[in-house]
């Protein structure tokens, strides 16, 4: 049985704040000063060139009374939506701001991954904005310095729609407001700047006298309401006080604003004068009264927020992501999107150390996962929808073994030897053996046996050929059976091909797909199986002729396998096509001639011909300058920077690539530079692009630097200095930019591989589990190398006790 999602994810507590804040606000009435200002702001309301305004004063002038008068102004408009944010003493957390946004903005909501909510309230209604022919849009957000630091504000707000209206109101002089407008992601050419003055306390509510005057009762209330972030509900402030509200209360009601049987400050202004008068010790014993309550009840909502506040070390954060916080979370109205908020700044927080220890890692890996496994967590059967996230199929359970089994191998291979990495392998080779499909069991052994080797390597190989030996269609049992033969040793390997060939000719399959596995395979196995590949009819035996040839490198069997393929060359076959380029390295000269001349039966794919066989005919001393006049441009200078590390005079040829790539459009010449990025790099002659290179585009110039620290081991620790900071400038929008570099994540600064490690892992946290741990874009399995350069072996070993640890949790 399942419920379905709100359809405005604004928790009831939320909700709560905000009406509170609205009467107090909005019913109040405005003096001189304040409607000049009320004034003010209703003339930027016109300005269509000016989205953004900051009315900003003293703490004790009322800039949330005004924010709020123009706001129910704007909404007797039907020309206007308006909508009030009132950032408060019980609403200050990202969390909290992220659902009453959605729930102001989009009053159509039905659900989504809570991490969307955050783009969407961006994306869909700020920076778009209302359509033609729907109200204008005024959002006030007031008292925004309650949430620092708190809340990441210019994801929000760095751009809108033209029919878009932000106001913030906050503390301070004009010097303030400027500088919040960087903060708050504003455009300080097109924000209005209003100020209001100072006004005295209302008598009785000057909040000094009142804490100077109030009995022990009072002021422990006081204390209490001005460090807590949320309404505390009157049972909680008894089992606080250790006494009913009522004698506090007395004294102090110009103070406290009694809603629904919670209470909080009246004003910010009043909470922060009280905040600010508390000594050290007063402080610090309110907040552990508030944490000493019930888990399930305010430490649950707001432990993360104080242990921020109070610098607490990590390992406090740890109670933030286990079973336990979240089933707290899931009793309560806010849900899931609590949760995930905690889980967010808890990794935030990990990453942050430095040098990162394996501690750290390990909550940080263990907070992604989590929330991969939240965002999983619809598609179960047998629970409801966390709130915030839309109901999908929940047919089958999160069942990623071999996914688990991918990232726990990848972990594993980066380590060391030692009892450390033999533990994670064994976890590794049990989720394999855990996989329900057997292609998928056997090709985890396998990656298991190619890692270990030896023996231990050889039994995992038995064991993934019996496993793929229970493959019911019989091409795909003898295609595994090709591919597992280089892992055994070379008599098993011959019997196994021997055996995979015969299924092939049984079942009608080709027995020229050897030619798809073989290159890997031994020496002794490749010369075993010639006289096996002779026997086979037609191209497949011209295939399976030239895979076995370019294993052992004999020239003889080259030439013989060559002469098959030239027997079977066919214009429409794309797999001789590809079996005569996989030949090309090792042709002797009068075959290189003799390909050439295949070539052109090729049509539009000669070109890729060419370009492998120029190099090969030059390292054989034939120039090639007839083939290479028959390239294209972009194809000729491939083949030339190919042809490097061969060269007789390498600075001829490097002229010649340069003269061609001057000469080249400029928006072809970064392409170009790309191609021949590798073949500079490799021969030692990565300074001959660098002034090019530094023309190019932020994007361009860390792709080439990329590629030239990928191919020149000398200069890659330099190269990867200057690529680093490029990929986190492009951040979290393209993580994939990052993710490229993280294979030299050796030569990483700390300070630049911790901040990669945060952006990336937001990226897999953003996920759903299985794509998390080993899909297509960013993974754990891709991570490996990033976590070893900041955690060594203890690190890796930790990151693979959380994928296991987490599937536990959520299986």
């Amino acid at each position: 049985m399942t419920t379905p999602p709100p359809r405005i994810p604004a928790p009831a507590p939320i909700e709560r704040a905000c009406r509170c804040a609205w009467d107090e606000a909005s019913c109040a009435k405005l003096d001189t000063e304040e409607h000049t200002a009320l004034a003010a702001l209703g003339r930027w309301l016109d300005e269509p060139d000016l989205p953004y305004a900051i009315l900003h004063g003293p703490r004790s002038s009322r800039r949330a009374v005004v924010a709020a008068h123009l706001v129910r102004a704007s909404q007797e408009s039907p020309a206007r939506t308006a909508q009030l944010a009132p950032i408060g003493t019980d609403l200050r957390l990202e969390r909290d701001l992220v659902a009453l946004l959605t729930s102001r903005l989009r009053a159509d909501y039905v659900g989504g991954p809570p991490r969307l909510l955050r783009t969407r309230i961006s994306e869909e209604h700020l920076r778009v904005g209302p359509t033609e022919g729907e109200p204008s849009l005024l959002l006030a957000i007031t008292d925004v310095e309650e949430a620092e630091p708190l809340v990441a504000w210019p994801a929000l707000f760095s751009a809108v729609g033209p029919r878009v209206k932000v106001l913030a109101t906050v503390e301070g002089d004009d010097a303030a407001a400027r500088a919040w407008i960087q903060r708050l992601g504003f455009d300080p050419a097109r924000t209005r700047i209003h100020p209001l003055p100072a006004r005295p306390w209302p008598a009785p509510g000057d909040p000094a006298e009142l804490l100077a005057t109030a009995g022990a009762a009072s002021a422990k209330l006081l204390g209490l309401l001005s460090v807590a972030y949320g309404r505390l509900r009157e049972d909680e402030i008894t089992a606080a006080l250790g006494a009913p509200i009522d004698g506090a209360l007395a004294g102090i009601e110009p103070l406290v604003a009694a809603f629904e049987g919670t209470y909080a400050f009246r004003s910010n202004a009043a909470r922060r004068e009280v905040e600010e008068r508390l000594d050290r010790g007063a402080r610090d014993a309110s907040i552990r009264r508030l944490l000493s309550l019930p888990p399930d009840g305010y430490p649950c909502a707001y432990a993360r927020a104080h242990l921020e506040q109070a610098a607490a070390p990590l390992q406090a954060f740890a109670a933030l992501v286990t079973e336990e916080h979240l089933a707290r979370w899931m009793a309560r109205p806010e849900g899931c999107l609590g949760f995930v908020a905690d889980l967010e700044r808890v990794r935030r927080r990990a990453v942050e150390p430095l040098p990162m220890g394996h501690e750290a890692t390990a909550l940080a890996v263990r907070a992604a996962l989590v929330e991969a496994s939240m965002n999983s967590y619809a598609d179960r059967e047998d629970h409801e929808a966390p709130v915030g996230v839309e109901p999908m199929i929940r047919e089958t359970p999160i069942a990623d073994e071999r996914d688990q089994a991918r990232a726990l191998t990848a972990l594993g291979a980066a380590m060391t030897a030692g009892p450390a990495r033999a533990e994670v392998l064994a976890w590794a080779a049990d989720a394999a053996r855990r996989t329900p499909a057997a292609e998928f069991r056997g090709d985890g052994l396998l990656s298991l046996a190619e890692i270990v080797g030896g023996e231990t390597g050889y039994a995992f190989a038995r064991e993934a050929l019996a496993t793929y030996r229970t493959t019911e269609k019989a091409e795909d049992r003898a295609h595994q059976l090709l591919f597992v033969a280089k892992w055994l040793p070379p008599e098993e390997g011959i019997a196994v091909v021997r055996e995979a060939l015969a299924v092939l000719r049984d079942s009608g399959g080709d027995p020229g797909d050897l030619d798809l596995f073989a290159d890997r395979y031994p020496r002794a196995v490749a010369e075993a199986l010639w006289p096996e590949a002779e026997a086979l009819p037609g191209p497949a035996r011209a295939r399976a002729l030239a895979a076995l040839a370019r294993g052992p490198g004999d020239p003889e069997r080259v030439r013989a396998a060559f002469a098959a393929v030239e027997q079977h060359v066919n214009p429409y076959d794309l797999l001789m096509q590809r079996t005569l380029a996989e030949l090309v390295p090792f042709l002797d000269a009068p075959e290189a001639r003799r390909a050439a001349a295949l070539a052109p039966q090729f049509g539009e794919r000669a070109a890729e011909l060419l370009e492998s066989l120029i190099p090969r005919l030059r390292a054989l001393g034939d120039p090639a300058e007839d083939l290479l006049e028959t390239l294209p441009e972009a194809a000729r200078v491939r083949a030339l920077a190919r042809s490097l590390p061969f060269a007789a005079e390498p600075a001829r040829l490097l002229a010649r690539i340069d003269e061609a790539i001057q000469q080249a459009e400029p928006r072809e010449r970064g392409w170009m530079l790309f191609d021949v990025c590798p073949w500079f790099a490799a021969t030692g002659h990565s300074d001959a692009l660098l002034a090019e290179v530094a023309l190019l585009s932020d994007g361009g110039r860390l792709t080439a630097l990329g590629i030239l620290a990928r191919h020149d081991p000398a200069h890659a620790p330099e190269f990867t200095r200057q690529a680093l900071p490029l990929a986190l400038r492009f951040g979290a929008d393209e993580p994939s930019r990052l993710l490229d570099l993280v294979p030299l994540a050796r030569h990483f600064p700390p300070e630049g591989a911790a901040a990669a490690l945060g952006i990336l892992l937001d990226a897999v946290a953003d996920e759903y589990r299985g794509a998390a741990l080993a899909g297509d874009g960013v993974t754990l399995v891709k991570l490996a190398p990033l976590i070893a350069a900041l955690a060594g072996d203890d690190g890796l070993a930790g990151a693979a006790r959380e994928v296991v640890q987490v599937a536990a949790w959520f299986p």
